[in-house]
Formats: structure tokens, C-alpha cells, sequence
């Protein structure tokens, strides 16, 4: 998210800009089977929103959201309206992060990590952004997936991490203990409700399949932050 990615809309350009029952399908997959705490009136920050329906989809799971990217999208005036304080919409690049204050329930970040010139200091600053006891979620395209390195890498120049590298980062970054895994899912740009049925029922062979897993398009983490010690009031018992 720095000024060197430019106009770059993070996680944005492999959603495009408008809606589609293609997209929405693709946000079901991705999304729709995480196991997301519950926000109970939590605030969570989602880096890296877009259009913002991730963060709605944070929003219909009980939190409170800072949705952050580079750069402001037509539809962030739509969903304030409509949902008021529950989600605020802010500019801000990866150096301007790194000094923002407080702690968050919940980091959830996809398809940004990639852009950014050092992506471990981002994941040191989103570890810091996490508030104990909370939890950190990374989405990441994987770059050992063929489709993906084509259509992504090497026609559009995104520097995507293999399984590997992303557990790498994590590691540098301090994120001891992060599970992770893979999601086979992918926007497929036909209009056709049997259509997405279809390759629902192939993603989901896929996914199953073990040889499949190091080729899949996402890789997924999710961190948990230690809790700290508990303090007891003076005088109490241990």
C-alpha cells in the first residue's frame, strides 16, 4: 500500500468494479466458509476493501469495520449511507498504518500483502494493529497456481507468494502458531446460475483432491494473538 503501487486498487482489479452473480459466487467460496469470530460490536479492520462488500460481510458477523485502501470506490458512499457508523471508509497508505494507533479484534486482509514493497513490515504493523486474544487473517492469491500465474504474474505483474513464502513472512513478521491452508476459488465471468453451480461442484472436487492443494488458487492464514497475562486486583488470591 505504498505510493509505489500507484493507482493500484488492492485486491480490487480481480473483482472489477461492478457486480455480478460471477463475483458473488466468488465471495461465497472465499468467504463464506471462514471461521471468523464473532465481532459482538468489536471493531475490525479490513486492509485492502475495495469495494467495500467484504467488509459487509464483516459487518453481517456482529463488527464494527475500518475499511482502508489506496484509493476511495464509487460504491463506499452507498454502503455509509446505509449502514452508518458500523463501517468507516478510510485512505491510507502502508507508511501511513504503520503509525496508526489502537488495536483491532479483527485484521483481515486479502490480496494486498503482494503489492507492497516489504511485505513482512506490513505484517508486523497488522500484528501490532491486533489486539490480544484477537485474530489476524491473510488471503493471498498463490502464485504456484498455473491460471493464476498466467493471467496474474505474468500478464498483469502481480508478485503473488507461494505457500512456502507466505509462511515465511508470517515467521519474520513474528506470527508464531499461524495455521494454514488452501481454497480453491476463483471468479468465473459467466452469468449463468447452473454454470456456477458446475465448477462449484469441480472447486470442490479439487480442494479435496491432496496433490491439488500446493496448486490452489488461495493460500489462507489465520493468527492468533496471545492473550497476555491476566492481572489480578491487589490483594487478591493466586
Amino acid at each position: 500500500m505504498s505510493a509505489s503501487t500507484g493507482a493500484a486498487s488492492l485486491g480490487r482489479d480481480m473483482l472489477g468494479q461492478g457486480e455480478s452473480l460471477a463475483v458473488e459466487r466468488f465471495r461465497r467460496r472465499l468467504l463464506g466458509n471462514l471461521d471468523l469470530a464473532e465481532g459482538r460490536g468489536r471493531r475490525a479492520l479490513d486492509l485492502g476493501c475495495g469495494d467495500g462488500l467484504e467488509a459487509v460481510e464483516l459487518l453481517r458477523r456482529g463488527w464494527k469495520v475500518d475499511a482502508v485502501d489506496l484509493e476511495a470506490h464509487p460504491g463506499w458512499a452507498r454502503l455509509g449511507a446505509r449502514y452508518g457508523s458500523r463501517i468507516r471508509f478510510r485512505i491510507a497508505s502502508d507508511a501511513e498504518l504503520a503509525r496508526w494507533k489502537g488495536s483491532y479484534g479483527l485484521v483481515f486482509q486479502k490480496d494486498v500483502l503482494h503489492h507492497v514493497p516489504d511485505p513482512a513490515a506490513l505484517l508486523k504493523t497488522l500484528a501490532r494493529l491486533t489486539a490480544p486474544g484477537g485474530e489476524l487473517w491473510l488471503l493471498e492469491c498463490n502464485r504456484r497456481n498455473p491460471v493464476s500465474y498466467v493471467h496474474l504474474t505474468l500478464l498483469g505483474g502481480h508478485q503473488h507468494f507461494t505457500a512456502g513464502r507466505l509462511r515465511s513472512l508470517a515467521e519474520e513478521a513474528g506470527l508464531s502458531g499461524a495455521a494454514a491452508w488452501a481454497r480453491e476459488a476463483r471468479v468465473w465471468p459467466v452469468e449463468s446460475a447452473a454454470f456456477q453451480d458446475a465448477v462449484e461442484r469441480i472447486q470442490d472436487r479439487l480442494e479435496a483432491l491432496p496433490f491439488w492443494r500446493p496448486w490452489a488458487v488461495y493460500n489462507l492464514m489465520r493468527w492468533r494473538k496471545p492473550a497476555g497475562p491476566v492481572l489480578r486486583k491487589r490483594g487478591s488470591k493466586a
